[in-house]
């Protein structure tokens, strides 16, 4: 068991919310007024599910990638999604703490977990704060073979990629921005890319990336970021030293499915 405080200060030294994008919302979302915490949650979003699976472990508070709240509110009425959250999160006694942006740019988070998985060599940020993580491939591919590679190497279960580029441009130098960071393809060019991996990618920002000769592969935002609970479970973890008892998320949260 930990006091609270001390556990967001556990937290921040993980990924202090200062490195968030200015947009962002991370940090605690809601403080039920516990000064304890005996167990957590880890979960990319907060659902109804989520806050369920919460309950039934018995926890104090969820820890999510995706932050509760976002957007200012007027009113926390029980008959929005949010409100309504809000309103059982609280009747539950469960507080919720979340790392966005700032746990995407920290050593070790969610960009660089991804080029970890596909083995990039010399995978780093250009600049401290950037969102962008470029490595090398173990080896050069094309195109069509690294689709497969990423794939198979991220146990993604989708029938397809959307992607942009010559099927059999070489593949060695490679960008990542987990999420949505099709604002970021200027940046993975400048980073003498061959291809950038990130998802939400829009129909303009492919025929810009065609244009400008670098390919794209839209990973799907979920297929990026699903690897956050067990990630921030083992830092988490290894901070708290077994303090706290940390449950990792076992709910598959993709809003869409294989038809």
């Amino acid at each position: 068991m930990m006091k609270f405080d001390e556990v967001i200060n556990t937290m921040e030294r993980i990924a202090s919310s200062k490195l968030a994008a200015e947009w962002d919302n991370s940090g605690v979302q809601i403080d039920v007024g516990k000064d304890t915490v005996a167990k957590v949650l880890i979960a990319l979003e907060i659902t109804n599910e989520v806050i369920d699976e919460a309950m039934s472990h018995g926890a104090d508070l969820i820890v999510t990638h995706h932050p509760l709240l976002f957007d200012p509110l007027s009113r926390i009425d029980r008959g929005t999604i949010t409100g309504g959250r809000i309103i059982k999160l609280f009747n539950a006694g469960i507080s919720v703490y979340s790392a966005h942006t700032n746990f995407d740019v920290v050593e070790g988070g969610n960009n660089d977990h991804i080029a970890f998985l596909l083995k990039l060599k010399n995978a780093a940020k250009l600049e401290c704060d950037s969102m962008l993580t470029v490595g090398l491939l173990p080896e050069e591919m094309k195109f069509r073979d690294v689709c497969g590679y990423v794939k198979e190497t991220l146990g993604l279960e989708m029938k397809f990629f959307n992607t942009t580029g010559n099927p059999e441009a070489g593949i060695s130098r490679i960008g990542i921005c987990t999420g949505a960071g099709s604002d970021l393809i200027d940046e993975a060019i400048e980073a003498g890319c061959d291809l950038y991996i990130t998802g939400d990618i829009k129909y303009h920002d492919a025929r810009y990336a065609a244009e400008k000769g670098i390919c794209l592969l839209d990973a799907w935002h979920y297929g990026l970021e699903k690897f956050f609970p067990e990630n921030y479970s083992g830092k988490l973890a290894e901070a708290t030293g077994g303090k706290i008892e940390i449950v990792t998320s076992t709910l598959n949260l993709d809003p869409f499915y294989i038809t």
